[in-house]
């Protein structure tokens, strides 16, 4: 069931070919590796309460719900939660998945949209920050609706990665220096600019909210080096690389640079 009222601007701009990257191998792999990592905070066998804060379609909500988890997705795009009511139904989990139509803004007012309460377990913030003018006050709101004890999941693009690529990958030596300093970069996904943030800045400003950071990890530290996509397709070779990028996904020297990164802290 949807909630909410009419809303003005949207939590991030949103592209017509999310659907279609989700089913490819790199998304894919994105949203494994995410459940993957959501592992180290929620127990198994122990239903949680997760709000998941620019959830659009419910790629990493629907997963938690299948665990037995009570899922609430907040978008302002109104087609994409529709897309996840209907993933929701397909999937059989639609009783533990509610939809929100809100704001970002919204949830730092009072009252809170929807009938949303804070205190959840577990907050996704995952693909919201690089479009957010404020970066701080974008992550102080999501560690305000989780509760004492409870953990907040920030992803977002890491700006090490779009200068390996484009120096390895497309062996474009100019373009990766242009990107070294550069403080946006277009999304060819949605079809925005998106401001390259360091995840060093959000661990900041999750610290000064009273949210220390516990575990960090990088999505896709390999993949996005691999200049053959004809290759990622094949399901034996996705295989092997999926088991690959989890074996890196927590190890330092590989996730300061991997595709994206992703911080998990605890509200004090």
């Amino acid at each position: 069931m949807e909630t909410g009222r009419r809303r003005g601007d949207r939590v991030r701009p949103r592209g017509a070919g999310l659907g279609g990257w989700r089913a490819t191998p790199w998304g894919r792999l994105r949203y494994l590796l995410v459940a993957h990592t959501l592992g180290a905070t929620l127990r198994p066998g122990r239903r949680s309460s997760v709000l998941d804060i620019g959830g659009g379609d419910g790629g990493d909500a629907i997963p938690l719900a299948r665990q037995g988890h009570e899922v609430t997705i907040v978008d302002s795009a109104r087609e994409l939660l529709l897309r996840a009511r209907d993933g929701a139904a397909a999937a059989g989990v639609d009783a533990r998945v509610r939809t929100v139509h809100a704001d970002l803004e919204e949830l730092s007012a009072d009252p809170l949209p929807g009938g949303i309460d804070a205190g959840y377990d577990l907050v996704l913030c995952h693909n919201v920050v690089q479009y957010s003018a404020d970066v701080a006050a974008t992550v102080a709101t999501a560690v305000r609706m989780a509760r004492r004890g409870g953990t907040v999941s920030v992803v977002a693009p890491n700006p090490a990665m779009d200068v390996l690529a484009a120096a390895v990958r497309r062996a474009d030596p100019d373009a990766a220096l242009d990107l070294l300093d550069a403080d946006t970069v277009r999304s060819r996904t949605f079809g925005h600019d998106m401001h390259r943030v360091p995840c060093e800045a959000v661990e900041s400003a999750l610290r000064e909210a009273g949210c220390p950071v516990t575990h960090r990890f990088g999505l896709r530290c390999v993949t996005d080096l691999i200049a053959d996509e004809e290759l990622k397709h094949d399901p034996a070779f996705f295989a092997r690389l999926l088991r690959l990028e989890t074996a890196l996904c927590d190890r330092e020297e590989f996730w300061h640079t991997a595709r994206f990164w992703q911080l998990l802290a605890v509200r004090d």
